[in-house]
């Protein structure tokens, strides 16, 4: 990690390690802001962006838990103005999207990439509130027949986090909260920071040639008023690692029931009908697979360089916090996690 800052990779970061429940590291290193020698210390505020998607379906689980909402449920139950949607080009509708194709990819929506700039501006905008959002949403053809398809589409979490919202009548803030967030004691856990957190934010940084320059973030944004349910999290390491053991432990947290075993069970599960070269299951990348069918890692990872990791055979739980671009961070993630893996081997009967 040091080496990392020092060949100008990243401008700082922070990374935890919990192996077997017990913290083995846990340390910040190089800057949170260049300019002014601001050290990036282990206790940041920072948005995690797509590493929230994980979250939002524990939120989902959660209320599946509590009896409020069913992971087959059709979305136009909720949303009636997706009812008779059409795939681009058909002209009769398409089977009804549910939950769980929101959760997993496959509801039908369009992905992040090659699309218009009026379509990622659904998922780029920050001051329209969610509701707004999904108003327009409705009014696009589908992309593809839902459940035929895997494709990560971040508007597909904009609709589950609008049918949170009505199923509920809250905002998926306060459900956010009052379902994961205060129940696991992540009081540094939110959507929507006040001005005064975001000002303790790192500075955002991306790495042009063998410099590192400063670019505009969310944290910035005056008027904060769009939740991305699926990467507009803020969080801090500590909560993270927290929130993997949760899952590492079957939904238990200090001893408290959070999520149902059969939930965290669920979430580990492949949903797709095509196996792509990365496999989905409820808010996870997942790896390692068992005859049961159930992954023995999941992981996932965001755009401005977060990561979070769990890996069952070698009963760890780690998380990697930067503020820069994902892809230039990768590198740094890849071989912290060689390291890892090398220093906690998959024990004999694992």
């Amino acid at each position: 990690m040091n080496q990392a800052v020092t060949d100008k990779q990243v401008a700082g970061a922070s990374f935890i390690v919990v192996h077997q429940g017990e913290v083995v590291f846990r340390e910040g290193v190089g800057y949170a802001d260049i300019e002014s020698k601001r050290p990036f210390t282990a206790d940041e505020l920072l948005p995690i962006a797509s590493v929230s998607k994980p979250f939002m379906a524990s939120v989902v689980m959660a209320l599946v838990d509590q009896g409020k909402l069913n992971l087959d449920d059709p979305v136009e139950k909720y949303l009636p103005e997706f009812k008779g949607k059409r795939v681009q080009g058909s002209k009769s509708p398409a089977k009804p999207m549910t939950i769980r194709q929101l959760i997993s990819h496959t509801a039908g929506f369009w992905g992040n990439q090659g699309i218009s700039s009026e379509k990622m501006d659904l998922i780029r905008n920050f001051e329209r509130p969610l509701d707004e959002t999904i108003d327009l949403v409705a009014k696009y053809d589908l992309a593809y027949e839902p459940g035929t398809k895997w494709v990560y589409s971040g508007v597909g979490y904009c609709v589950l986090g609008r049918v949170v919202e009505v199923a509920l009548g809250e905002s998926l803030e306060v459900i956010a909260q009052e379902v994961l967030f205060r129940p696991m004691g992540l009081s540094d856990t939110t959507f929507l920071p006040s001005r005064e957190m975001r000002k303790t934010v790192p500075t955002a940084y991306v790495r042009e040639g063998r410099e590192l320059k400063a670019k505009d973030s969310s944290s910035e944004i005056e008027d904060l008023r769009f939740i991305l349910p699926g990467g507009s999290l803020f969080t801090n390491l500590d909560a993270l690692a927290a929130f993997g053991q949760m899952h590492l432990n079957d939904g238990l947290h200090d001893g408290k029931r959070i999520l149902s075993k059969e939930s965290v069970a669920e979430m580990r599960k492949f949903q797709g009908l095509e196996r792509p070269s990365r496999t989905y299951g409820l808010g996870w990348f997942r790896d390692d697979v068992s005859d049961s069918g159930l992954a023995e890692l999941t992981f996932h990872g965001g755009a401005l360089g977060a990561h979070l990791r769990i890996d069952r055979r070698r009963e760890v739980v780690f998380a990697l916090l930067v503020h820069q671009n994902g892809p230039q961070v990768k590198p740094l993630k890849d071989k912290l996690i060689d390291q890892v893996n090398k220093m906690f081997p998959v024990a004999s009967g694992r």
